[in-house]
């Protein structure tokens, strides 16, 4: 009796050691028909796709996120990973980084600049990956000088594999909560979010085109359901869309679009705004990343297909 009990015992212990031990935090493996991954490195994830010929993972997108720190995509690519289409603190606007969010006049300080309030990365809420896109939210507090925290924001981000050789899709909320205290937003030329292209100073090459035919210039503070930024790199032009959707407060929004290849649907164009203690609003987007430059009806019939379905261009 006493060895049929000391084999048993024996024999458990080797099952116990033959099988893996398992931790919360392990990745499972990553599905043989995803198209998309993403990879959490120390202070950033790493977004990669599969190549066209299906044989190689790609980079396509980054998204730094050091604690105590702004957080920011970058960098972003075109959808064969071979560009970089987003500059990080450019000199010309060091407080400047890819795709971005910022505000001023929060309750009267700065947190555009970097000067004054401080946006602070406080943690992923959640990661989730399918076979066609990643997504996940991330919680950051907006700190007063004294060091107070008056808002919170929550960016949830989802990027999807691209569609062909030439597109792919970002869509970003940005979810502002006050907290114990109204807050309130100087009326301002900039504010919100914003995607910086490089720029070479000396031949300066980008352009723009919003949903009101506008280009260039022309596009600065006024109000457009969408704007794109496009310049040449190299032999090839490549570009991002920027789509306001129309459940966003003031749609259609003034627009930021400057010299250096920023644009930015201002959600403080068109006067001062508040949201009450204990409240929130949201706002949400749509990026297209593209290879070639786009026409007003391609971008139109993608800003439709945003809206949702019943809308059309001219309501």
């Amino acid at each position: 009796m006493r060895v049929a009990s000391f084999l048993i015992a024996v024999l458990l212990l080797l099952t116990a050691r033959a099988l893996p031990h398992r931790h919360d935090d392990e990745r499972r493996p990553v599905d043989n028909n995803a198209r998309i991954k993403v990879e959490r490195a120390d202070g950033r994830l790493d977004i990669r796709v599969r190549s066209p010929d299906q044989g190689q993972w790609i980079d396509l997108a980054g998204f730094v996120m050091k604690e105590n720190a702004r957080r920011y995509l970058h960098p972003v690519r075109d959808s064969l990973g071979t560009v970089v289409l987003t500059e990080d603190k450019p000199a010309d606007h060091p407080w400047q980084h890819g795709i971005f969010t910022g505000f001023h006049r929060v309750n009267g300080f700065n947190y555009w600049k970097e000067d004054q309030g401080k946006q602070r990365f406080v943690r992923l809420l959640d990661l989730k990956e399918t076979p066609d896109r990643v997504s996940w939210r991330a919680l950051v507090e907006l700190a007063a000088p004294n060091g107070d925290v008056v808002l919170e924001e929550q960016d949830a981000v989802t990027i999807y594999a691209p569609e062909d050789a030439g597109t792919y899709v970002i869509d970003f909320d940005l979810l502002l909560r006050a907290r114990d205290q109204d807050v309130n937003f100087g009326k301002y030329f900039v504010g919100g979010l914003a995607v910086r292209m490089p720029w070479d100073g000396e031949n300066p090459r980008h352009t723009h085109l919003n949903s009101e035919g506008k280009r260039n210039r022309e596009c600065e503070q006024q109000r457009a359901r969408w704007c794109n930024v496009e310049r040449p790199f190299g032999r090839e032009t490549f570009g991002i869309a920027v789509f306001d959707h129309p459940d966003n407060p003031n749609h259609p929004c003034g627009w930021r679009a400057d010299e250096q290849g920023l644009i930015n649907p201002n959600v403080s164009f068109a006067a001062d705004w508040s949201i009450a203690a204990g409240k929130q609003q949201l706002f949400k987007y749509r990026l297209v990343v593209y290879r070639g430059s786009a026409t007003h009806e391609q971008l139109s019939a993608r800003f439709e297909a945003f809206a949702g379905a019943g809308f059309k261009t001219g309501q």
